[in-house]
């Protein structure tokens, strides 16, 4: 296999992580948002919505 094969394969290699860890994430949102569960980072420091800064109310 010459340097161009070797190319192809870490191009197709790369191509083919990045889309399994974009379907991973997919299937962690999707069941997120199923159980209602929230991150940790929400449940940590959400807390009420704050007001509108500067927003005239008419």
């Amino acid at each position: 296999m010459g340097d161009s094969g070797l190319i192809y394969m870490l191009a197709f290699t790369t191509f083919a992580l990045v889309i399994l860890f974009l379907i991973w994430q997919r299937m962690r949102v999707q069941r997120a948002k199923e159980t209602g569960e929230r991150s940790t980072f929400t449940d940590n420091h959400g807390g009420a919505p704050r007001p509108h800064q500067g927003v005239d109310p008419r």
